[in-house]
């Protein structure tokens, strides 16, 4: 296999001379070169803590890290994430498309008991690899949005729930849970809350465009058809989770954000000024509808984007990877990356990263 991580939060960027950590330059051979290369190797390294950021490349790491916090499966266009709450035992936040991905991600992450999977709403990207988490593990509970669109998904869930004897329960914002040291609020749906009727996005100069009531910006229309579509009522229905983790040194927070789209970003962000988040699962994976306030407000140290290399919806915008970049953020990417695992303390959080094509 081959990972690349740790990455390691804040730090800047390694400098054009870096060779990813390993501190040689020039040729060790010379004269004096292996006092140089040594002194070398000692002054990168103090840099390197210093900065706190550090690159590697190996064969031979564990996976997953472990002390890992949060992952984001790589099973192609679709969501699939993981939060550690025990040994051998993850809540788990969508499913992807695929089962055998699903199962395949689980499986290198070690889990084996599910005592909560979520469902952020009912699309296939995000439910039709519920049978992969079902395989071979205990799965203790199922909840899902509390709109049943579209209503063949939500049928599709509540037989494979049946199947398999798990109860099934409705996310409804408010709730607070909390397995070991994982806690989460649910922020969203909030049907007490008013999205706004104008959603705000970002706009390219090719883009069809119409004035937004909302500090004058322009959008691209939404599409009213569903199925991952722009503008879709199950995106904007998605679960949004605001999670805390209890780590030695102080606590990391992840804001879980399922595909809602500008209407429903907006809505949170209103309802919740107080985002802040270390870590982003930037919605809908990195569709170029979205809020900049909702970026400006979470101010990630990390971005995840989980989407599928080559998929036909043009995800993730280069605008919105800008987005997230200029929001303080290190963007990850599933389709470039892998699989990617949060791991560390709040004070020294870390990124690894795994592709398929590296897995046995």
């Amino acid at each position: 296999m081959n990972e690349q991580g740790p990455w390691i939060s804040p730090g800047p960027e390694p400098g054009p001379g870096s060779r990813g950590g390993d501190g040689l330059r020039g040729d060790p051979n010379r004269s004096g070169g292996r006092k140089a290369a040594g002194a070398a190797l000692l002054i990168l390294l103090l840099i390197c803590i210093a900065a706190a950021l550090l690159f590697i490349r190996s064969q031979t790491v564990a996976w997953p890290p472990p002390d890992w916090i949060f992952a984001a499966c790589d099973v192609g266009q679709g969501d699939a994430l993981a939060l550690a709450v025990g040994p051998a035992e993850a809540v788990v936040v969508d499913t992807g498309p695929d089962p055998a991905k699903a199962d395949h991600c689980l499986t290198l992450l070690g889990v084996r008991k599910v005592p909560l999977l979520v469902l952020t709403h009912f699309h296939a990207d995000h439910i039709d690899g519920v049978p992969g988490v079902l395989k071979g593990r205990a799965v203790a509970e199922i909840e899902t949005t509390n709109d049943r669109d579209p209503p063949k998904g939500a049928s599709e869930v509540a037989a494979w729930a049946s199947a398999a004897s798990v109860p099934t329960s409705v996310a409804a914002a408010g709730e607070h849970r909390r397995f070991g040291p994982v806690s989460w609020d649910v922020l969203w749906p909030d049907p007490a809350a008013e999205s706004p009727t104008t959603p705000p996005t970002l706009p390219t100069p090719s883009d069809p465009v119409h004035k937004s009531r909302r500090r004058g910006r322009h959008e691209p229309r939404a599409s009213p058809r569903g199925g991952g579509e722009e503008g879709s009522g199950p995106n904007n229905s998605s679960v949004v989770l605001q999670v805390t983790v209890a780590t030695r040194d102080g606590p990391v927070r992840l804001l879980l954000t399922g595909d809602v789209e500008p209407p429903s970003q907006a809505a949170i962000l209103a309802a919740h000024p107080d985002l802040a988040a270390d870590v982003l699962k930037v919605p809908h994976h990195g569709s170029a509808h979205q809020d900049p306030d909702l970026f400006a407000a979470v101010h990630p140290r990390v971005a995840v984007i989980s989407v599928g290399k080559g998929n036909t919806y043009g995800h993730p915008a280069p605008r919105t990877v800008a987005l997230a970049s200029g929001a303080g953020a290190r963007v990850f990417r599933t389709d470039d990356d892998g699989q990617v695992v949060v791991f560390g303390t709040a004070a020294r959080l870390r990124v690894a990263t795994r592709r398929q094509d590296s897995m046995p």
